[in-house]
């Protein structure tokens, strides 16, 4: 993975801050050469990738699928806890590195143009946080992933159409059911995005997607609001 071009101040201090400060492998702690990417040639030959044909890429789907909710499916990696993978998406999530998301939406939009059929998307809607949470963070992890997809496929980023208006708890430690309850009516299209959305076809992004109850009431929410189509889209793939 490599880095994205720099800003002008960034390339003239970069070098003393990275001599002083020398990057690091987010999971192993190797030393990196400067401008390399985040995660040692090592690490990131141990993320595996994951597409049509793969179990949990068919699992998934089917279960995204259900009840027609979703049209199909674009994960780039299959995601293994305590892995690299997990250690790159702790430090967009939790550690300040938005460009990590940028550079993870990247390389997630070569499975997007690798769709049985590239559908025509009107939108990237990221999976919202709620505005508590978004404080808390400062930034939606989601958001940076669909600025990296956009970034290749040149699909706009629509991060003003869908509103988690319930906070909900993390869903990391819930059962499937537990998940999907978690999640239900958590999710609304914000007012002035109500005819924007009518016949639209919408890519949904999240970071992770385990069980698939947050896209799938994303997508009910788009389609109940009169979208035709929603495609489910992800960084990774939780087997």
């Amino acid at each position: 993975m490599t880095s994205l071009p720099l800003t002008l101040p960034a390339r003239l201090f970069r070098p003393l801050f990275e001599f002083v400060f020398p990057p690091v492998c987010y999971h192993c702690g190797e030393r990196l050469d400067a401008g390399g990417g985040r995660l040692c040639p090592c690490c990131w030959n141990a993320v595996n990738t994951v597409g049509p044909g793969d179990r949990a890429y068919e699992e998934t789907l089917a279960a995204l699928a259900a009840d027609g909710l979703v049209t199909g499916l674009a994960s780039r990696f299959y995601f293994e806890k305590d892995g690299p993978l997990q250690s790159l998406i702790h430090q967009l999530k939790y550690g300040g590195m938005t460009a990590v998301g940028v550079e993870l939406g990247r390389e997630v939009a070569v499975s997007v143009r690798d769709l049985p059929v590239e559908p025509h998307i009107n939108g990237i809607i990221p999976v919202p946080l709620h505005r508590a949470r978004l404080r808390e963070r400062g930034y939606n992890q989601s958001e940076q992933i669909a600025r990296g997809i956009s970034a290749v496929t040149g699909f706009p980023v629509c991060s003003r159409v869908l509103r988690r208006a319930k906070y909900t708890e993390s869903q990391t430690a819930l059962s499937v059911d537990e998940r999907r309850r978690n999640v239900e009516e958590a999710f609304s299209i914000l007012p002035p995005a109500r005819q924007s959305v009518g016949g639209g076809t919408f890519l949904i992004v999240d970071d992770v997607i385990t069980t698939g109850s947050t896209i799938r009431e994303c997508s009910r929410v788009l389609l109940n609001g009169g979208a035709a189509r929603a495609y489910a889209c992800s960084v990774a793939l939780a087997g």
